[in-house]
C-alpha cells in the first residue's frame, strides 16, 4: 500500500503519496507530479523543486514503479546528474584547448611586425558610394484610374505634402482619390468611389 508522507516543497509543507525508495531518496507523487525527497525536503535545481512527469521520470525510478528490481550499480537521478556534469565540462575544456592550439597567436605577430601601419586603414569606397549616389529627381508620378485602368501622369508638386487629392479620369470622367507615397520613388495610391 502507498503511504502518505509530508515533505518540504519550496517554503511549505506538502503531503504526497510515497511510491518507492532508492538509497536515501524517496519518490513521492504530489498533485500528479513526481518529486524526489531527500532528508524530508524535495530536491532542488536552480532554486526550484525538481519535479517530474510520467515521461520525464528517470529510468531507475520507472523501473522501480514497474516492479522491476533496480541493479545495485544503477544510481538515482541526482547521482546521474552529478556524473554527467564533469563529463560535459571535460568535453568543453578539450574543445577550448583544440581551438587555442589550432589558432595562431596573432598578438605576438602584430607587435613584432615593424612594417605594421600606425595610421588607421581607409574606409572602403563602396560604402561611401552608397550614400553619395542620389536618385534622380522625380518630376511625374503615374496613377492608374481604378475604374478604367487609364494611366495618368501627375506632377509631383501636386501631392508632395502627402495629403490625398481628387483626380478626374480623362477617359471615363470619374473622380478618384490619389495619395503619393514615397517608397524609393513616389508611388500613387488610388481609391475609387461609386
Amino acid at each position: 500500500m502507498a503511504e502518505a508522507i509530508t515533505f518540504w516543497l519550496d517554503n511549505k509543507q506538502a503531503a504526497g503519496t510515497r511510491l518507492g525508495q532508492l538509497d536515501d531518496q524517496i519518490l513521492v507523487n504530489y498533485r500528479d507530479r513526481y518529486y524526489v525527497i531527500v532528508n524530508g525536503a524535495a530536491m532542488m535545481k536552480s532554486g526550484r523543486p525538481l519535479r517530474f512527469s510520467n515521461s520525464s521520470l528517470p529510468l531507475s525510478w520507472k523501473k522501480l514503479l514497474k516492479g522491476e528490481t533496480a541493479p545495485v550499480l544503477e544510481s538515482s537521478y541526482h547521482e546521474e546528474q552529478i556524473d554527467t556534469i564533469p563529463t560535459v565540462s571535460r568535453k568543453m575544456n578539450i574543445i577550448k584547448r583544440k581551438e587555442e592550439s589550432s589558432m595562431p597567436d596573432t598578438k605576438k605577430t602584430v607587435t613584432e611586425d615593424s612594417d605594421w601601419p600606425k595610421t588607421p586603414a581607409k574606409k572602403s569606397s563602396s560604402t561611401a558610394r552608397k550614400f553619395a549616389a542620389k536618385p534622380a529627381a522625380q518630376s511625374i508620378v503615374v496613377a492608374e484610374c481604378p475604374y478604367c485602368s487609364n494611366r495618368h501622369e501627375i506632377a509631383v508638386e501636386r501631392g508632395r505634402n502627402g495629403k490625398p487629392f481628387f483626380q478626374s479620369c480623362s477617359r471615363c470622367s470619374n473622380d478618384f482619390a490619389v495619395k503619393f507615397v514615397q517608397v524609393t520613388v513616389y508611388q500613387a495610391q488610388v481609391a475609387g468611389f461609386r
